[in-house]
């Protein structure tokens, strides 16, 4: 593929295919350092490498690796890429930062002998001394023509690009992924009223789709938790806590075992409402003093439920404990009282207890008949937060959710409305957005915009704005590009 149209191509992320070959790359690299090229080790894995990557050029002509911005791509399109595994990539692109290396093109028709030179050539190199520029000259001297280096300057021109279209489509796939997730919940539920088994495989599954996403992009699933008129709230709630959970345990660095366990408990933190008459969850009026004697009932009846319906495991048990736990505060407060000897709350079920509230308060629905505004929430949560939830914890979820958080919708100072996309970790009031009206009304196409940009520092956002007063729909504006 040549350069132009690799500029040109619409990024997509990849297949199984594209992910097989990135990672027999890097596990060939990483071979190549160790051993010598006649070794029977490397020569079988250069074997390897080259079917694959002989069977993708059939289709595709050249191939490229790059790293852009911490992300891998074959071929324009993103490979959800564990760079902290086997493949020892992580070390390879610390030294490609250092020798300001961005990427390799591998020319149609390179031969399984300039291949397996390539790779021992770059095994030999020393990135106190040599640089891009220097071995691309190496490499031409070697006759080696079938293998281009790519310059980490160079590539990160195409970083505007890459961001626009790499952000449509981590939207796309964010909305797969969450409505999965609560069609997986819901699943959960009925099967739960009906006493029939819950395929606890499956609800596995979507959990670490939602890590896979949120590990790339968090913003496009925070986006989707904004909408807050689903048919049946109850699904998307507990599809919402999960998605603040596990958010929020990346962030703390947790390590894949311990964040499926967490994003299973947060999905099944409040199963113990099904068993509660439907009437009172979906009350219109206030709850008077028997509701919430028969409300606070919910986190017991989830234990009971979840040992009854699931088999026991590691999982089920810290749901258990999710659903035990997550209405009780810091101080020991709150709901079901403990009448055993007093210990600090498990993290699963604190993370869940903030992860919770915020969603309950912004929903209006259950516990408040009329949402609050996230800013106000927030407020209200670290004004509670001796004596309700976890300091720190609160201090990294308010970093999550942000002063205008993915999906909110706002007022520019050029009198435009604008949809919130993606938080700015440098600059928190000037996010990613999409222009969605005007004075003149709604914009047939959405203008994307990075307010952070100098060319945009002229648009800034005035406040936050209740788009039901203007009759606007926050699912039309999240849901459509």
């Amino acid at each position: 593929m040549s350069n132009t149209s690799a500029e040109a191509a619409v990024r997509v992320l990849a297949g199984e295919d594209e992910l097989r070959l990135l990672t027999s790359f890097f596990v060939l690299y990483k071979t190549a350092r160790i051993v010598a090229e006649n070794n029977a080790t490397f020569r079988k894995q250069a074997v390897g490498f080259y079917r694959r990557l002989a069977e993708l050029m059939e289709d595709t002509g050249d191939i490229s690796f790059k790293m852009i911005s911490g992300r891998y791509f074959v071929n324009e399109r993103m490979v959800r890429f564990d760079d902290l595994g086997l493949s020892g990539a992580a070390s390879i692109q610390k030294e490609w930062k250092t020798l300001g290396i961005g990427g390799v093109i591998f020319n149609c028709p390179a031969s399984q002998s300039e291949i397996e030179q390539f790779f021992g050539f770059m095994a030999r190199i020393k990135p106190g001394q040599d640089n891009v520029e220097s071995l691309s000259e190496q490499l031409k001297t070697a006759k080696l023509a079938g293998v281009q280096l790519l310059s980490a300057a160079s590539l990160e021109k195409e970083k505007g690009h890459l961001s626009e279209e790499m952000r449509r489509q981590f939207r796309t796939a964010a909305r797969s992924t969450f409505f999965t997730a609560m069609s997986v919940v819901q699943e959960v539920v009925v099967n739960t009223v009906q006493n029939r088994e819950i395929n606890i495989s499956k609800t596995k599954r979507v959990v670490h789709t939602l890590i896979d996403h949120i590990t790339r992009d968090e913003s496009s699933l925070i986006e989707l938790t904004a909408i807050k008129d689903y048919d049946d709230y109850t699904y998307a709630h507990s599809t919402n806590v999960c998605v603040y959970c596990l958010t929020l345990g990346v962030r703390l660095g947790l390590d894949r075992p311990r964040l499926s366990q967490l994003g299973f408990s947060a999905l099944f933190h409040d199963i113990g409402k099904v068993k509660l008459p439907k009437d009172l969850i979906h009350k219109p009026d206030a709850f008077d003093e028997n509701d919430w004697i028969q409300m606070q009932r919910h986190p017991l009846l989830g234990v009971k439920t979840i040992l009854r319906n699931l088999k026991l495991g590691e999982h089920t048990a810290r749901a258990v404990r999710g659903a035990l736990e997550h209405h009780i505060n810091a101080d020991f407060t709150g709901y079901p009282s403990l009448h055993y000897q007093k210990r600090p709350m498990n993290l699963f079920s604190r993370i869940i207890s903030i992860a919770d509230t915020f969603d309950a308060l912004t929903s209006g629905r259950v516990y408040l008949k009329k949402s609050i505004p996230p800013e106000e929430v927030l407020r209200k949560m670290h004004y509670q937060m001796k004596v309700k939830f976890d300091a720190f914890l609160l201090k990294i979820f308010n970093d999550i959710i942000g002063i205008y958080p993915a999906g909110t919708v706002v007022l520019l100072t050029t009198d435009e409305i604008a949809l919130v996309l993606t938080i700015n970790e440098h600059d928190r009031a000037r996010p990613y957005v999409k222009i969605v009206g005007n004075r003149s009304g709604l914009l047939t196409t959405p203008e994307w915009i990075d307010l952070s940009l100098p060319e945009y520092h002229h648009r800034k956002i005035v406040r936050r704005v209740e788009p039901e007063r203007y009759g606007l729909d926050v699912k039309d504006f999240i849901l459509r590009d």
